[in-house]
């Protein structure tokens, strides 16, 4: 209960220190990795056995179809002018019926790893293009900022672990995609700089999916198969390497389009 407690808050400052050094999109690279599932994960394997770990590893390839819903309405009402506290619960609305929804489909594992793995490139491609700009009047001081979304981040997956741990493999699953980082990053961004910055911390987050993809597929083919730390390494170094890739290749891409748009 401690680590679930502490490394969450640990985690959403190291995100916002990498923000803050490197820009939204990186920070959002690292939110999107699997800082939350990753260890919810291990806990689960753990406290409810291989068979279990793995098939809430299958469970979390549907959750990233569900929380496509979410990736996508944010970013468009922000784009559109609302406010972060209309289009936050809307938007997890929409990965909650997303997360219904593919419960009551029938998927096989094979169709669970290429939907998932579309889904983020999707969500690139259908973002909303919005001019930078600064916002002002709703600033806030870091110093309580940041202690407030530590706070929000470590409550948030307190509350869904241990609901998920009475939910069964299914909903488990699903809930180790809850968009905890979102809502304990995006809003905040929202509210100081606009929608701009939603949209570029998103474009972040779509590459850290990538490896939250790897690590969900590795533990789901083997957990029932490796030793413990072996599968959970090798988990771990695909989905670093998958983040890392999918995100330089977006930065070279942005980069392009900004040559061209140069010319």
């Amino acid at each position: 209960m401690l680590v679930k407690i502490l490394l969450t808050p640990l985690l959403i400052l190291l995100c916002l220190l990498a923000a803050r050094r490197w820009g939204a999109f990186v920070g959002g690279v690292i939110a999107g990795l699997p800082l939350i599932s990753g260890p919810v994960s291990f806990f689960l394997t753990l406290e409810q056995g291989p068979a279990f770990s793995a098939t809430a590893s299958f469970n979390t390839l549907l959750g990233v179809l569900a929380c496509t819903a979410t990736a996508l309405i944010y970013p468009w009402l922000a784009a559109t002018g609302l406010p972060w506290f209309v289009a936050l619960p809307v938007a997890l609305c929409g990965f909650f019926g997303g997360g219904w929804s593919v419960l009551h489909m029938s998927f096989t594992p094979l169709w669970a790893v290429l939907l998932s793995s579309l889904a983020p490139a999707l969500v690139l491609v259908c973002l909303p293009r919005v001019v930078a700009r600064v916002e002002h009047g709703h600033a806030m001081s870091a110093y309580v900022r940041v202690p407030v979304q530590m706070a929000c981040g470590a409550t948030l997956v307190f509350a869904v672990t241990e609901a998920a741990h009475w939910l069964g493999p299914g909903w488990s699953g699903v809930l180790m995609f809850f968009p905890v980082m979102v809502c304990s990053i995006v809003p905040f961004a929202h509210a100081t700089l606009g929608a701009a910055a939603v949209v570029s911390i998103f474009r972040g987050i779509m590459a850290g999916w990538f490896g939250c993809i790897a690590f969900a597929v590795v533990v789901m083919t083997g957990v029932e198969r490796l030793p413990l730390w072996l599968c959970y390494s090798l988990a771990s170094s695909a989905a670093l390497l998958a983040g890392a890739v999918i995100s330089l290749l977006e930065r070279r891409l942005q980069q392009w389009q900004a040559a061209r748009q140069g010319r």
